[in-house]
């Protein structure tokens, strides 16, 4: 992974703010340059951004307009973080129709940002190991033409493989591959805590799968005769039908297997993540609903508790006052008798009242779950 430092442009004509968002990119992985316009920003893109901090509300050139202008420069892999004082649709909605990546309202918080900018790393980190990757699958390329066709089957499967946003999908790229080298082979695919197990054939018999379930404790890469088992964490591999009598096509084969299987537990390990971002989505729209359920029935419970509180108190009061022809109290007793009952009555109403302070708080936890669970 390179250890080049990420270029990071913080646009925004208030020198305040541009302030304060620095303060989350002082580590020395970035690389800060401050700007003061969509013009300004636009002039430096020889620089080439790798996260643009980008405010909306600008004179001159504003967020969304430079936003279009740095896609339209070519620059598709920047990460586009906007900033706005709006909080509303619309605008969130125009920053991403010109493709934007991420949003946040000012005033920008160094807890609410910092999570973004980790996305935005994770993101681009995944880019730079892709890129890496391509270079290194070239370099191989380059110095071993007798092999084009072979690297050519690598690489095909590795543009195939990011394509591919299924097990299955992924499988039918590796099937070709493998099918283009004239192997016959048993497979078996991990991604989201599930595993399947294919054949040449298509879907591997009872057989198969045991055998899998035995060459997956083998070493990472393992040869017998004219068989090979290449192990990673998201992928078995067995095959057989090795060339073996010709030695250099099957020192080229084995490389180009290993490059065929480590790139799919690459993309493996992407589909695992994209799985386990699907289930915790599932699971805030449904905790957003038993949520909203259960507070119906808490304010329901706590509108009956506040009624019969109050009717409670109306009762005793009634009766304290109708008690007092037989205490034989004078008139300034009852009357602070009865002061005394009332106070308590609106005493026991603003307790029972601060209730619904805990359910709005929560009516807000339910929203803010429900907009977590629309953003995924």
């Amino acid at each position: 992974m390179s250890n080049r430092a990420y270029k990071v442009f913080i646009v925004d004509d208030d020198p305040s703010s541009r302030l304060v968002s620095s303060f989350c990119f002082k580590s020395a992985e970035f690389e800060v340059v401050q700007l003061e316009s969509g013009e300004a920003c636009l002039a430096a893109l020889d620089q080439v951004p790798d996260i643009v901090l980008l405010d909306i509300e600008m004179p001159g050139l504003d967020g969304v307009t430079t936003c279009k202008a740095i896609r339209e420069a070519g620059l598709m892999s920047t990460q586009v973080i906007f900033v706005s004082v709006r909080n509303d649709l619309e605008t969130r909605l125009r920053a991403y129709d010109a493709g934007g990546n991420d949003y946040i309202v000012k005033p920008v918080l160094p807890d609410e940002l910092e999570p973004k900018v980790a996305v935005a790393k994770h993101v681009l980190e995944q880019q730079r190991e892709l890129e890496e990757r391509v270079e290194q699958a070239s370099s191989i390329a380059f110095s071993a033409m007798s092999s084009a066709a072979e690297l050519g089957t690598v690489l095909h499967f590795l543009q195939s493989s990011f394509a591919s946003h299924s097990v299955a999908g992924l499988n039918a790229a590796l099937a070709d591959a493998l099918n283009q080298y004239g192997v016959e082979y048993i497979l078996e695919l991990r991604a989201g805590g599930e595993s399947v197990c294919f054949s040449g054939q298509g879907a591997a018999t009872q057989l198969e799968k045991s055998i899998l379930e035995h060459v997956r404790l083998m070493d990472r890469i393992f040869q017998f005769h004219d068989r090979m088992v290449i192990n990673y964490p998201s992928i078995t591999l067995l095959v057989h039908g090795l060339p073996i009598e010709d030695e250099t096509r099957l020192g080229r084969m084995r490389d180009n297997l290993a490059l065929l299987v480590e790139g799919a537990d690459s993309r493996l390990k992407a589909l695992s993540g994209q799985v386990l971002l699907s289930r915790q989505a599932r699971g805030i729209g449904d905790a957003a609903i038993r949520l909203s359920a259960a507070l119906e029935v808490i304010e329901q419970e706590q509108a009956t508790l506040r009624l019969n509180a109050l009717c409670v108190m109306d009762t005793f009061i009634a009766e304290l006052e109708r008690s007092f022809v037989h205490l034989g109290l004078s008139e300034r007793q009852e009357a602070l008798l009865s002061d005394m009952a009332r106070k308590a009555a609106a005493q026991v109403g603003g307790v029972l009242s601060q209730g619904r302070t805990t359910t709005d708080h929560l009516h807000e936890v339910g929203q803010s779950l429900r907009h977590l669970h629309a953003e995924h």
